[in-house]
């Protein structure tokens, strides 16, 4: 079966009770509003034997949708987070020629008691950019994160594992040195959902890694 959307998540046994609290909740979504054939979650499992890094890339390779979204076990969404989504992508063809490379919407980041709001653009590189908002939190723009969706194009485009300034945390630069791979793939356009659909919890960085 071909999914509209692909949600792809790595864990492990130790953090299973934020992943079925995060995995429940986007099930719950897909049942109430009958995205059973449209929506798919895979996730992978395991006790650190594989790395994050390779554990994303068995996702991708193991995903059928015409779009994918990398995410974390802690993240959290917007209760229509999945009907949003799907509901632009079917909503395309009205207003879009070809499918966009990417599909971006407004990210909520809590990092260390901060909070601020990360809107994507394809325009803009790959580190926060400042800009005026309308929100009660400061805005930046950033090159769409591995949250956004992308096409089903950016498949086969892998991590390799980066060689991080921190040794207890080896994955540290994988998914900036993987958005830097999709950039020399030239996504060329991008699709904008103006809503905060994505919270990033980072508040304990001793409690938001997978691996």
């Amino acid at each position: 079966m071909t999914y509209l959307v692909s949600i792809l998540i790595p864990t492990l046994i130790e953090r299973q009770d934020k992943y079925h609290t995060m995995v429940s909740g986007l099930y719950e979504q897909i049942k109430k509003d009958n995205l059973q054939e449209k929506v798919e979650i895979i996730s992978i499992c395991d006790d650190r034997s594989i790395s994050l890094c390779e554990k994303r890339n068995m996702l991708q390779k193991l995903c059928s949708g015409n779009y994918f979204t990398h995410l974390d076990d802690d993240d959290t969404f917007s209760d229509d987070y999945c009907k949003t989504v799907v509901d632009h992508i079917e909503d395309l063809p009205t207003y879009q020629k070809n499918e966009p490379d990417c599909i971006g919407y407004d990210q909520l980041a809590k990092v260390q008691g901060k909070r601020f709001i990360v809107k994507p653009n394809i325009k803009c590189g790959l580190h926060l950019s400042q800009t005026n908002g309308n929100t009660n939190y400061p805005e930046f723009y950033r090159y769409p994160w591995q949250y956004c969706l992308f096409h089903k194009r950016f498949k086969k485009v892998y991590r390799t594992e980066s060689d991080s300034p921190s040794p207890d945390k080896p994955h540290m630069y994988d998914d900036l040195n993987w958005l830097k791979k999709i950039q020399l793939e030239h996504p060329k356009n991008m699709t904008y959902i103006e809503k905060i659909l994505h919270t990033y919890n980072f508040d304990d960085p001793s409690l938001t890694t997978t691996q």
